[in-house]
């Protein structure tokens, strides 16, 4: 039996859904603005993100905070606090002070940011660190990767929403095993 491209399937001229390189499914942002932007703080190239993504992760008493009018940008860059900060031009253009998200704003803790054993790598499915490690010396290898690939090719991951960086997770899940594995 052949396998199926849940990419070329979702991406067929019939069906507007756009889908990443992992399958999921990418939500259209609808503010104009670059694609990535520099961190404010921490000078790190960094990835826009839906609005969405702040509304489900952002803190309830912080939600008012976040401005429809402006594009969000997620920081990597492990050692610097901000989380999520808007679109540099239109902060300075506006000339009011819009808030950045902090890890402490989330009601998650963010992967590339807490080496935490409790840390979700992936958040649809639930794979902490701790888990896949733990699956690792029970069973001697992980079928994270495989098992998260069929459930976004059932298409029920919810990246752009749970997973902070408002992104499929399948790379961080391969580069985690990669250097466990190294270790």
């Amino acid at each position: 039996m052949a396998e199926t491209n849940i990419e070329n399937e979702l991406l067929d001229s019939s069906n507007p859904v756009e889908v990443d390189s992992c399958g999921c499914v990418v939500v259209p942002e609808i503010i104009e603005a670059p694609l990535k932007a520099e961190c404010p703080l921490s000078g790190t190239l960094s990835n826009k993100v839906l609005h969405e993504t702040l509304d489900n992760l952002v803190v309830q008493d912080k939600r008012h905070l976040i401005s429809g009018e402006v594009q969000y940008y997620y920081c990597n860059e492990p050692d610097c606090p901000d989380v999520y900060f808007s679109n540099p031009a239109r902060h300075r253009s506006g000339g009011e002070e819009l808030p950045v998200f902090e890890k402490s704003d989330l009601i998650v803790k963010v992967f590339s940011k807490d080496n935490g054993e409790d840390v979700h790598v992936c958040y649809c499915f639930d794979w902490t660190r701790k888990r896949l490690t733990d699956q690792i010396k029970n069973e001697g290898k992980s079928t994270a990767f495989n098992e998260i690939t069929e459930e976004v090719k059932a298409g029920r991951c919810e990246c752009e929403i749970k997973n902070p960086k408002g992104a499929c997770c399948l790379g961080d899940i391969q580069n985690f095993l990669k250097e466990y594995s190294n270790a």
